[in-house]
């Protein structure tokens, strides 16, 4: 597929997804999302995972696969946690919301999405309202209203965050 052919399936700029294809920039969850989409893989596939085991996955702490790096330009770090499996209907995380939210950047994509806060807590900008969650906490919203989400009281929280592509 050329880049070209790339950016209009994934109604992406073609200098962006130039700059994906050659590390300059990281993408977010929901450009993953798009990207994959056009391959019709998921994510952990677009990601370079190769070994499948397409009725049980078990991923343990320390073989987490990092999604973003922190600092990257969303502030955003994800980890996966189902990577190995192949054929998934939802890709679940571990995400540590920046401590700020980064300018007026927000996501949206296709599909649903689920966060649970497993410790700390976090606010969730949905579509103009935003939501405190503590440690226990969870939300599902539709991911196509515009989103973001950061980390409150000085400390990064941890969130299993599920979303879905239906």
């Amino acid at each position: 597929m050329t880049l070209e052919e790339l950016s209009a399936s994934s109604k992406l700029t073609k200098s962006f997804v130039s700059k994906i294809e050659r590390g300059v920039s990281v993408p977010s969850i929901s450009t993953a999302m798009r990207l994959a989409g056009s391959f019709d893989i998921t994510i952990s596939q677009l990601l370079g995972e190769n070994h499948y085991d397409d009725a049980i996955s078990i991923v343990r702490k320390d073989e987490r696969r990092s999604f973003m790096r922190p600092g990257s330009s969303a502030g955003y770090n994800y980890e996966m946690v189902a990577g190995p499996k192949r054929f998934k209907r939802m890709e679940p995380y571990i995400m540590k919301p920046p401590l700020q939210f980064q300018e007026k950047r927000l996501f949206e994509h296709v599909g649903e999405e689920f966060m649970f806060v497993l410790s700390g807590a976090i606010e969730v900008e949905i579509s103009g309202q935003t939501h405190q969650l503590r440690s226990g906490d969870a939300l599902y919203f539709d991911s196509h209203l515009p989103h973001r989400t950061r980390s409150l009281g000085g400390k990064y929280a941890e969130v299993l965050v599920v979303v879905t592509e239906m």
